[in-house]
């Protein structure tokens, strides 16, 4: 699994499941922005929040990794 397949999988959970940028930035404690780019590939997360982000957006483990 790459980085691309990971953020297909992200881009898919949040239309589905209607969920915000904003949200996701709130309950990880970083701005939109920033979770934003690291969501689509841009930027990267520390492992607990890449750990947050796997709940949130309901990814595989081995989608989460660092």
């Amino acid at each position: 699994m790459d980085r691309n397949d990971v953020t297909e999988m992200i881009v898919a959970a949040k239309i589905k499941k209607g969920i915000k940028w904003a949200d996701v930035a709130s309950k990880i404690a970083l701005s939109k922005e920033w979770v934003t780019a690291g969501c689509l590939g841009q930027m990267t997360f520390t492992e607990e929040q890449a750990k947050k982000l796997g709940k949130i957006f309901g990814l595989p483990a081995d989608a989460v990794q660092l």
